[in-house]
């Protein structure tokens, strides 16, 4: 209140004139028309009066906004705060006006557009590819992987089991195996008639020959003549390719069935040869947990791999009888997939299963399947949180009696965040912004910062009825509460919708597709809740005056009454009352700030023990098949590395041969590598061995080398390598030289890597090594590890360049919208104590620095933010010549409710989510829980302490606003010429 003594100048409240008689009748001092002037107007008039004003005046229909002189100068700061506050002030002031004239009209736009919207969503689709999700597009494995499908096509899906047992070399296991293996043997498709036969890999075998090799004879092409062998391998019969410890028995039934332990245990430690295919066998690498006795003899084993491998359909694929393997991200065909479900149902089937022997496996799909059943299994613990919130809401919102509840604005309230959802899947949909699995979350973050904007409005709504409970008119009482409401939640939504647009710059597509997402229904929320919300709740208002039931709108109580219970708001008593008094004291105080630095403190220690580590096994939820079987791999194999690729492009040969070798040489002897298989070096080996093709590098040309290599390629020796030499689609005649080609691969095996530094020392390893020899052309390294290798190398830079980002443009928007250096300094720092926080409670729940946590964390600034950024809105808005502690009360009154109410039910949304076996949900849960308490804690119980110490002063144009309508300042011309008047009010 600015009080002006009598006889100065002062403005007219009804025509913005400046005089000294009566404001109404003098007609010497000139007209401003401040309701339509302009700013320039009002500025040259104050300055030719030497007033210091603020000149801005808007008049929106029967009211007038007034500017009434200030007597302190505002800083730039100040004065463009004040244009813009006050620009926004009457922006929504206006809006508030015109939904409460027209409230069905509103809420049936708002209707008709979010179902405009939505249709967008006839373009949804799910994408769940592991790399199109967790990687840059521009990566060099994408680079790889798109060239590696033109030049060498997956052709084959493996389908893997572990056999355990306290000794799994006994006859019994072994005939379990059997039994296995003839149930997928079995297997028929209903319906379509296919069976293991129709979608088994197939591969040579030479057992029928080799009987007649002598002991020192190692593959029959180097005892006949070629012409002989060559026809002889081109009628070779082929097998379906099962690696097990049963090829050592050659899938014999009466062999296998007539086993006893003695003959298990021999036959591991001698048999080299599979009895079914004719090649050398290290069975083995196929058992883990051996021990040995003091020959080092295999005396018993834990476990025991078994690998069935089917073939792709690439015809069924060319004509679209195919579908995505989210696991892969691969194209397979139809029949094949469906064998493979039915291949699971089988193998896992325990029923007549020696209970000592257990079974762990999964199938090439089982990852992505069980990833996404999973994912989409456990949103039923998202729908019983929103069923919570509803009920909070509800109870909140309303008083206990048949009238004064509000169910049905609860239920719209809700609704708005409903469409709002639909808004931004159909928008983005439309648009062909990818979405993921993780984007399940985003309705709890819609939903929990629309109940939040509903608590503001409404708690803003109750205050201006408390202010002038004679107000009956709800189009002014809907423009006065849209005015500081309207504000208050633009602040918080512009600031998480600047936040998740900077986060949409990243480079994983996972993160920017939740980011567009998120930016896109919050915004909608922010819409949907000034307008939707504001239009029921004016018709609930309505409602209410007319004493009609609060859910039966049709029903009218009459000579209804509120009982003296249902009149009380214990939560906002318990702020006035309590909270806001007991928090002011200076030992409360004391103590808030000591604690606040320990969390600080704990929080930053925890922090720095957290690390980054991407596990796509987290996706898999503890009680499903896949995950066990992750873990019996894990536990009996664990010094199996990861299988890659070196590609070779534009090669020389053979001029390159000795390079290659070389390159092969120094694999073999770094770190990184455990073994490589090469086909060159293999071939040099054969050619050497053979007693008519023995060569050396200076008799070795292009024609003996295609001559020969052809041959080789025809052989047990060569045989397995015909899939690492691209011949475009020509085929290998044994007899003719094979077709020129300068593409090919080799297969190397990596060292276990388990941590990110690792993984990084060994993939510039082997880059350096493979990028520093001489070989022509172009050459490739690939692996499928290097999808979740390169995944842990990029995630904790782009968390921290996003949470920087995020920093820097929440501080801007916080400045600017709340015009004040120190309040936007206060916040910011709330919202750094609690991102701190919640980190370190991600150490101590054992949780990683992964994309569904860097998604997590990012949201928890949106959340984060809402608490504080209310709470210092308040402080700056407190009227009248108060002190720090009074306008920490005042905003902790005002706001402090709806800011407890919000995050009560944000909580409540997710708390369910521990529940769940999903991996995502449950980060979220154990992010989220964090958040908002901490959260909340630094915005409703940190920062109004430190306010309360070293707070900024109040907006300089808060007190200078004055509205009234024609109506009430007719009534006070009337009050002025009764008694005179000291004060502008």
């Amino acid at each position: 209140m600015f009080s002006t003594p009598v006889g100065q100048d002062r403005r007219d409240s009804s025509k913005g004139t400046m005089d000294s008689g009566d404001p109404l009748t003098n007609s010497d001092t000139p007209d401003l028309n401040i309701g339509q002037s302009s700013v320039e107007k009002a500025t040259k008039y104050a300055a030719e009066n030497e007033i210091v004003i603020n000149p801005i005046a808007v008049i929106y229909d029967h009211t007038y906004q007034i500017d009434i002189p200030s007597h302190r100068k505002m800083n730039v700061l100040d004065w463009e705060s004040y244009r813009i506050t006050r620009c926004m002030e009457n922006m929504f002031e206006a809006h508030g006006r015109r939904v409460a004239r027209h409230p069905y009209t509103a809420a049936l736009i708002c209707t008709l557009v979010s179902f405009l919207c939505c249709l967008g969503n006839i373009k949804f689709d799910i994408e769940i590819r592991p790399f199109k999700l967790w990687l840059p597009q521009d990566s060099e494995f994408i680079k790889v992987l798109d060239w590696q499908a033109d030049n060498f096509p997956v052709d084959y899906r493996f389908h893997t089991a572990v056999w355990e047992s306290e000794n799994i070399l006994t006859a019994r296991a072994i005939q379990e195996m059997w039994r296995t293996h003839n149930l997928v043997q079995e297997l028929v498709l209903p319906g379509s008639n296919v069976t293991w036969g129709d979608v088994c890999a197939k591969i040579t075998t030479i057992i029928d020959y080799a009987s007649v090799m002598s002991d020192d004879d190692i593959d029959l092409s180097f005892v006949l003549p070629r012409k002989n062998y060559c026809s002889i391998a081109s009628k070779l019969p082929s097998e379906c390719f099962e690696s097990s410890l049963l090829e050592i028995w050659g899938l014999n039934n009466e062999v296998i069935m007539n086993l006893t332990d003695y003959k298990v245990i021999n036959d591991i430690n001698n048999i080299k040869v599979s009895a079914v295919f004719g090649y050398q066998r290290d069975f083995i690498s196929l058992l883990g947990g051996t021990k040995r006795d003091s020959n080092g003899k295999i005396t018993s084993a834990k476990a025991a791999k078994h690998i069935w491998v089917t073939t792709l359909d690439h015809r069924a694929i060319t004509n679209g009888d195919a579908q995505i393997d989210e696991g892969t991200g691969g194209l397979v065909d139809l029949a094949g997939l469906s064998f493979e479900a039915a291949w699971v149902n089988t193998v896992l089937n325990n029923t007549g299963r020696d209970p000592n022997i257990k079974f762990y496996g999964q199938a090439a799909s089982s990852f992505g399947k069980v990833s996404k059943e999973n994912i989409y299994g456990d949103v039923k613990w998202l729908a019983l949180g929103f069923s919570l919130m509803f009920a909070f809401v509800n109870m909140t919102l309303g008083r206990r009696n048949q009238v004064e509840q509000r169910p049905l604005l609860s239920l719209f309230g809700l609704l708005s965040c409903g469409f709002a959802i639909g808004i931004s899947y159909g928008i983005c949909s439309a648009f062909d912004v990818l979405y993921c699995p993780v984007n399940s979350i985003l309705p709890i973050l819609l939903i929990g910062l629309g109940v939040d904007d509903m608590f503001v409005i409404l708690a803003l709504w109750e205050s201006n009825s408390k202010k002038k409970p004679y107000d009956t008119d709800l189009v002014r009482r809907a423009g006065k509460t849209m005015r500081h409401a309207g504000v208050a939640i633009t602040v918080t939504s512009l600031t998480d919708v600047t936040a998740f647009v900077v986060g949409a710059s990243t480079d994983l597509p996972a993160l920017r597709s939740f980011c567009i997402y998120a930016s896109v229904g919050i915004f909608a929320v922010y819409i949907l809740q000034a307008t939707f919300f504001l239009a029921w709740l004016i018709k609930d208002e309505q409602r209410m005056k007319e004493h009609k039931h609060g859910l039966l709108w049709f029903i009218k109580l009459e000579n209804w009454k509120p009982s003296s219970c249902s009149k009380r708001d214990l939560l906002n008593e318990f702020f006035a009352k309590v909270y806001a008094n007991v928090l002011m004291k200076t030992t409360v105080r004391a103590a808030v700030i000591i604690i606040s630095a320990f969390l600080v403190g704990i929080s930053t220690w925890a922090t720095s023990n957290l690390h980054q580590e991407f596990n796509p096994m987290d996706f898999i939820p503890s009680s499903s098949y896949v995950y066990k079987w992750f873990n019996a791999t894990s536990a009996h194999f664990p010094t199996n590395g990861e299988p890659g690729f070196i590609y070779f492009e534009n090669t020389q040969l053979p001029g390159d041969l000795p390079a290659l070798n070389e390159l092969v040489n120094n694999l073999e002897q770094s770190d990184a590598v455990e073994s490589v298989s090469a086909w060159f070096t293999e071939y040099k080996s054969y050619i050497n061995q053979h007693p008519k093709l023995s060569l050396s590098n200076s008799t070795l040309n292009e024609t003996t080398l295609f001559d020969t290599l052809s041959l080789f390629l025809s052989s047990s020796y060569g045989e397995v390598y015909k899939s690492d030499i691209n011949f475009y689609h020509e085929k290998v005649d044994c007899i003719k030289p094979t077709p020129v080609f300068t593409t090919f691969r080799i297969s190397i095996m990596h060292n276990p890597a388990l941590h990110p530094a690792k993984q990084l020392e060994f993939m510039n390893t082997i880059n350096s090594i493979v990028n520093g020899s001489p070989i022509h052309g172009s050459k490739h390294i690939w692996s499928q590890a290097y999808s979740i290798w390169e995944t842990n190398q990029i995630i904790g830079f782009e968390l921290y360049r996003n949470l920087i980002m995020a920093g820097i443009v929440i501080s801007v928007i916080t400045l600017i919208l709340l015009a004040s250096f120190w309040c936007s300094i206060l916040v910011l720092i709330c919202v750094a104590f609690t991102i701190v926080g919640v980190s370190g409670v991600m150490w101590a729940w054992g949780l990683t620095i992964d994309t569904v946590s860097c998604i997590a964390i990012v949201l928890s600034i949106g959340l984060s933010i809402d608490y504080c950024a209310h709470i210092a809105h308040a402080f700056l808005t407190a009227r009248g010549e108060k002190t720090r502690i009074e306008r920490v009360k005042e905003a902790l009154i005002q706001v402090g409710p709806a800011v407890t109410n919000g995050a009560f039910s944000t909580f409540l949304a997710f708390a369910l989510l521990g529940m769940s076996t999903s991996h995502v949900f449950i980060t979220f849960f154990k992010v989220f829980t964090p958040a908002v308490i901490l959260g909340y804690f630094y915005g409703a119980v940190f920062l109004p302490v430190v306010l309360s110490l070293i707070g900024p002063s109040a907006y300089t144009h808060e007190n200078e606003v004055i509205a009234v309508d024609r109506k009430e300042e007719k009534s006070r011309v009337v009050d002025k010429q009764q008694k005179p008047q000291h004060d502008i009010v």
